[in-house]
């Protein structure tokens, strides 16, 4: 999905990256006011499988970019992949600035089972939104609650969490249980029924919109 826009621009390349499919209720990230975009976002620890976004690859994980490169990565960065988690990183510096999984025509069973890993390693998330969007969302301090999240969007002082790094996931198929086997849409006429479809594209990112913001900057 990525390859498919680099060539558009910049803004368009990293349109997962920046999670712009995310809904109007969510919050934009916040800018951070240090000198170090990387090392803010590295001390969180945010990312899977031994890889963690702001933080150098080791030797062996670029041995594992060198035997598993991924194609068309954008100008400044190089891509790979390790096992099915993709990994995009700044060639200057070898610095992650995201990683992403994509499973196309998933199932119920694949979907529960993505977001149980994805809760045991990130924890409860932040919010949840049209029952096919899950977002863990973190300033310096650590993980957003959700509770601190809803307090904030009521009173209108989302940017006030200083959201540094998000980790999203958004699938084709809801996530919470069927109830039942549809809805009806027009009571008055012919039933008309809405079926969930059974499989979908599942995808989740972790990734930094001020990290990447830095990266596009120092180009």
């Amino acid at each position: 999905m990525i390859d498919q826009h680099r060539r558009r621009s910049p803004r368009l390349f990293f349109c997962l990256l920046l999670l712009s499919t995310l809904l109007s209720s969510l919050p934009a990230m916040a800018e951070i006011t240090g000198e170090n975009p990387a090392a803010d976002v590295a001390q969180l620890n945010l990312g899977l499988q031994g890889y963690s976004i702001g933080k150098k690859l080791t030797i062996a994980q670029k041995k594992i970019a060198r035997a598993h490169p991924g194609q068309k990565a954008y100008a400044g960065t190089y891509k790979f992949v390790d096992q099915d988690l993709f990994v995009v990183v700044e060639k200057k510096t070898d610095s992650v600035l995201a990683m992403y999984k994509r499973v196309p025509r998933a199932d119920k069973k694949q979907l529960k089972a993505m977001v149980a890993a994805l809760m045991d390693r990130f924890g409860l998330p932040t919010a949840m939104a049209h029952e096919k969007i899950v977002y863990w969302a973190y300033n310096r301090h650590g993980a957003i609650s959700e509770e601190d999240f809803e307090r904030a969007k009521k009173n209108k002082q989302i940017p006030g969490l200083g959201i540094i790094a998000t980790v999203k996931l958004n699938s084709e198929i809801a996530i919470t249980p069927d109830k039942g086997k549809g809805k009806e849409k027009n009571k008055t006429s012919k039933s008309t029924v809405v079926k969930q479809p059974a499989t979908g594209t599942v995808y989740f990112i972790v990734t930094s919109d001020p990290l990447v913001k830095a990266f596009l900057s120092h180009k």
